[in-house]
């Protein structure tokens, strides 16, 4: 309709001025309605979209901000909770300071003589104990003697055994030749023979000849059943290591021969070095075969789990192997095969083929023809993990070959395919069974003829020294016993160094009050230093061949004369000399006052005469009773540890049962913090009084203050560690809120840049409508001059 109306040039002009103000004075208006200036990607795509996405940041880290604030209430409750165990564990070491304090103990009196005799039994004693006046007596002290003199080590007979450690060379029935080259202890000696007396004498003269090896090392043809015919060299000092040995030019270096048996459940039969091996039906009891007949057969054994391989290595050197009898040759492993071909196509794309267990739905590329079913049976089953470790496939035209990736004959590819409802018309060939491999393949490798070597450490005496409660193992080494031709100053040295040895020996263990010496015959001696009743007793594996047999003897406490003269007095120096910590004695104006140092109740049988002609009299001393309920107040104060631990949870963790809070700081999550109870190895734990080490108290545990200040040890290792987790803890709280305030100001930055880009302003979009109301009023009187010039023309035609 509009274009069958024609306008002035002027009036169009005026109207599409208007229009265009219109227009604008509608964008002023949406801008100051919504104050925005971007309400849509149309008003400016770049800006829009990045402020969407910064606000959609800001967004997700506002959600963090729940978690941060969640996990500081977390750690929060956790730190409330070591403050009231920190406060709990105080008042406990206050109830046992307390009862530290406290000395009501309870008390009897006795009328005594000379011949008195107390005997007391609970308490503190868990045996019924005597006490009356003692005579005065030296007392003996224990000691123990070796059955004979004693020069040091006796040699077995097969030779192999010295006082020193030993470098032995086999030569293996190879001699070397002239000029040949051996190094020891870093000394070149070239052999001018080809034996090993020769051997012996060249090196005896290189060592003897070097002023820095002069006399720590001797050469030696060796005895005995093991050595016989053997280079043996020797060291001179017993506790010096073996001297070094190395073959120079000349000389090849023989090696050990090894055979490699592959596992297999279905041996049977082995023989190795003619002694038969029970393979059984695991690796473990197949390795534990052959090891159980490794020192017999003349081998040793080490394996490999992982290759299910075990070598067996001859202890002779040489080229001779280890004789192995009834090892099949391996068979290597065949895969199973499975063929499908697809001879009409799937007509649905809903249609399933199930192989190996698994179901597969296809889509619709699966249809219009037979080869692409036969691709979207591939893809899926490529695609599949599950399948794709089992099964590798290939796919000629619509045919498709299922090949098991196994080698033992296993995953067969049994394939079921959807009928006519599905579409899918396939055929399957026969599935061709893999075969599994036989395993128990042998190789081989041989060694070489030459010299072959191996150190011995220095041989020595073994015993076990025990006197009371304490136990030292000693090692004693030296000359040698048995024809021996040492000079008098080498047999003094020797026992010099022995007594030395052995009395640092029995230092090093801790064993006190035993000494070692030789008496003036040469007889090794262990004696008591002091006169006491325990029991001295020597033991091990030389404890007959030095002391006879197993030596014990028991010493016994002198008994000290009394400095009173008073017979009560003598009873109260008895008692708190012989029973301190235990009972304290005092003289109560003529009577004899005893103590029972206990929590616990003590019978007394009090025999005034000590003959017995009448009756004992019994009574009792109660124990001390306020120590007795402080155990009771100190075990439910530990009891109130436990429960204050449990009850500081905050939405479900708690720090202090060893909960582990997670808080995430940023939106990818790749910064985070781990919060856990933690001892100061680095190990979780939660805070409750078993991983404090805070036992239960029992009464008698506050008998004496000994034990209370262990206890007290241990609840100020308590504290130390509570005091540790709590400055984790604050620290741990510091990092979540420095980082809440940090995000919390990124979310403001965020949103700021965002309001940046999309914001209006106010002031000059309110300028910009005034401005465009008065060009609409301007646009809308011109459009009128301009439809009045239009009228003019009326006038011609009145």
């Amino acid at each position: 309709m509009g274009s069958d109306i024609s306008l002035s040039k002027a009036v169009r002009a005026n109207l599409l001025s208007l229009q265009n103000t219109a227009q604008m004075m509608d964008k002023t208006q949406s801008r100051l309605a919504t104050g925005n200036k971007v309400n849509s990607a149309l008003d400016n795509p770049s800006s829009f979209f990045t402020a969407s996405a910064l606000n959609s940041r800001a967004a997700d880290m506002g959600n963090l901000l729940d978690s941060m604030a969640s996990g500081i209430k977390v750690i929060e409750a956790a730190s409330n909770g070591i403050s009231a165990i920190t406060k709990n564990v105080e008042s406990m070491q206050s109830t046992l300071r307390q009862a530290r304090q406290d000395k009501s103990f309870k008390t009897d009196n006795f009328e005594v003589t000379a011949d008195s005799v107390i005997k007391v039994k609970g308490g503190q004693f868990g045996d019924e104990s005597e006490i009356k006046l003692g005579v005065k007596t030296p007392g003996v002290a224990a000691a123990v003697g070796s059955a004979a003199a004693y020069n040091g080590l006796t040699l077995d007979t097969n030779g192999k055994a010295g006082v020193g450690a030993r470098t032995i060379v086999d030569f293996g029935g190879t001699n070397t030749a002239a000029n040949d080259v051996i190094t020891v202890a870093g000394k070149d000696v070239t052999l001018t023979g080809t034996d090993v007396a020769t051997a012996v004498t060249n090196i005896n003269a290189a060592l003897d000849g070097d002023l820095a090896l002069k006399g720590k090392y001797k050469a030696s043809v060796g005895t005995g059943t093991e050595n016989a015919g053997k280079l043996v060299i020797e060291s001179l000092d017993p506790k010096a290591d073996a001297a070094s040995v190395t073959f120079g030019t000349g000389i090849t270096a023989a090696t050990q021969s090894k055979q490699t048996i592959q596992f297999n459940p279905n041996l049977g039969g082995i023989t190795a070095n003619s002694k038969p091996i029970p393979t059984g039906a695991t690796f473990e009891e197949f390795v534990a075969a052959f090891e159980s007949q490794a020192k017999d057969g003349g081998y040793s054994v080490t394996s490999d789990a992982d290759a299910k391989t075990v070598t067996l290595t001859n202890v002779a050197y040489g080229t001779t192997p280890v004789a192995i009898t009834n090892v099949p040759p391996a068979v290597t492993g065949v895969q199973s095969v499975s063929t499908l071909a697809i001879t009409t196509a799937a007509q649905t794309a809903n249609a399933t083929v199930t192989i190996g267990g698994k179901t597969l739905q296809l889509s619709a590329a699966a249809q219009g023809s037979t080869a692409n079913t036969a691709t979207e049976i591939r893809t899926l089953m490529e695609a599949d993990d599950d399948l794709r470790g089992k099964f590798s496939v290939t796919q000629s035209g619509s045919t498709l070959t299922i090949t098991s990736q196994a080698l033992d004959g296993s995953n067969l590819a049994t394939v079921t395919y959807g009928g006519v409802g599905n579409g899918i018309v396939a055929t399957q060939a026969n599935p061709t069974s893999g075969v599994a491999p036989v395993l128990g393949a042998l190789t081989a490798e041989p060694g070489t003829a030459g010299l072959s070597k191996e150190s011995v450490a220095a041989d020595v005496d073994e015993v076990t020294i025990t006197y009371g409660n304490d136990k030292a193992d000693i090692k004693i080494s030296g000359l040698v016993k048995a024809g021996s031709l040492a000079t008098a100053e080498e047999t003094a040295k020797f026992r010099s160094d022995t007594v030395k040895n052995i009395n640092d020996q029995l230092k090093a263990a801790g064993l006190k009050g035993v000494e070692a010496s030789f008496d003036a015959s040469g007889k090794l001696e262990l004696k008591a230093t002091s006169a006491e009743a325990k029991t001295l007793a020597v033991s091990g594996a030389a404890s007959n061949a030095i002391f006879g047999g197993e030596s014990v003897s028991t010493g016994t406490a002198s008994i000290d004369g009394y400095n009173s003269t008073n017979t009560v007095d003598k009873f109260v120096e008895e008692i708190n000399r012989s029973h301190a910590g235990k009972l304290r004695a005092s003289n109560d104006n003529g009577k004899l006052r005893i103590e029972n140092l206990s929590t616990q109740e003590l019978d007394v049988s009090f025999d005034k005469d000590g003959a017995g002609a009448g009756s004992p009299t019994s009574s009792k001393i109660d124990g001390n009773v306020v120590r007795a309920n402080l155990s009771k107040q100190f075990n439910e104060l530990r009891d109130q540890l436990d429960k204050l631990s449990d009850d500081s949870s905050f939405n479900g963790i708690n720090l202090l049962r060893g909960d582990k809070l997670k808080i995430t700081f940023n939106e990818s999550g790749s910064s985070a913090i781990d919060i856990q109870a933690k001892d100061q190895d680095g190990n979780v734990r939660g805070i409750n009084a078993s991983n404090l080490s805070i036992a239960s108290l029992t009464e008698e545990d506050l008998d004496t203050d000994a034990k209370i200040d262990a206890f007290l040890a241990t609840l100020s290792n308590a504290l130390t560690e509570l005091r540790s987790q709590a400055s984790t803890f604050g620290s741990n709280l510091s990092s979540v809120e420095n980082r809440q305030s940090f995000t919390k100001n990124m979310i403001n930055t965020l949103e700021t840049g965002a309001a940046n880009l999309t914001l209006a302003d106010t002031n000059a979009e309110a300028a910009n409508l005034l401005a465009l109301q008065t060009r609409q009023q301007l646009s809308s009187s011109a459009l009128s001059m301009a439809s009045q010039q239009d009228q003019a023309v009326l006038q011609l035609l009145r």
